[in-house]
């Protein structure tokens, strides 16, 4: 949200008062948002890639005893017909 609320800020006076083109402003405006954000949001985008090195390094979700056993059911029917 903070990035496209620096991309309007410097794409909404490029258009509206300089009277740039939209594809022009856009394009500048993309570059000044990514590269501020960049700079000054250091710790959002670190927390952002541990979240997601966290998400990657999860075992997924734990299987209950149930489970478990129907997979070893669904195994053991399976060797069988080979």
């Amino acid at each position: 949200m903070i990035r496209l609320a620096l991309f309007f800020v410097v794409f909404l006076p490029l258009v509206y008062l300089l009277r740039w083109p939209i594809f022009t402003a856009g394009l500048v405006a993309l570059v000044i948002a990514f590269a501020v954000s960049y700079i000054f949001l250091n710790k959002l985008r670190l927390a952002a890639n541990a979240d997601v090195q966290n998400m990657f390094n999860s075992d997924g979700p734990k299987k209950s005893k149930r489970d478990l056993d129907d997979e070893a059911a669904e195994d053991r029917f399976l060797d069988g017909e080979k």
